[in-house]
């Protein structure tokens, strides 16, 4: 208990004043718990509430939680924008590109958008789509709809080619004359 306290101290006064008096015990500190990175585990569900998180799954990965925390901050200072739908649903795993109306050819209704989800060679579940329109209705601009949903399938695969050249000159030998046929026509020449 804390000798600062004065003789006229209430019950509830002291009783603050011990419980403060064992924070030094404690194992954890404060900075540790507000760190995304370096939270218990156990307290990473309050740790997004405070942060604003605005979806959250207790079935995710560990790391999957303490990168949706950490981005929580950005998406929400840029809400409304296409940049903060972008990092919220890339911080679950989910790669988009946003095509704006005035960016369609022909030009799309005012103030709509398509969805684009990229599948690079894990295909989109249709279970994840309810979520993933959650989130968009949730952090886009209000003025905004979204008018559609595509899926783009992306495949890399890695280009591996073969060549053999060969450089050379045929030649056709045509009426061959041995040599020992030669040597002998000299030999009869000669002698």
């Amino acid at each position: 208990m804390s000798d600062l306290l004065p003789p006229n101290a209430t019950e509830l006064e002291r009783a603050i004043a011990e419980a403060a008096g064992d924070i030094q015990n404690v194992p954890i500190t404060i900075r540790e718990i507000w760190d995304p990175a370096t939270c218990p585990t156990n307290v990473l569900p309050w740790l997004a509430w405070a942060f604003s998180v605005e979806d959250w799954n207790e079935d995710w990965s560990e790391l999957q939680k303490r990168e949706t925390i950490r981005t929580a901050i950005v998406v929400q200072q840029h809400k409304g924008t296409i940049g903060a739908v972008r990092d919220a649903l890339d911080s679950l795993g989910i790669k988009i590109r946003v095509q704006e109306w005035f960016n369609q050819n022909p030009s799309g209704a005012p103030y709509t958008f398509k969805l684009w989800l990229e599948a690079d060679q894990i295909p989109i579940q249709p279970e994840k789509l309810p979520r993933v329109i959650n989130i968009v209705e949730r952090i886009k601009s209000l003025r905004s709809h979204l008018e559609e949903i595509l899926v783009q399938a992306i495949t890399e695969s890695r280009l591996k080619t073969g060549s053999v050249s060969n450089l050379g000159q045929q030649i056709t030998v045509t009426n061959h004359v041995s040599r020992e046929l030669i040597i002998n026509e000299l030999a009869v020449i000669a002698g």
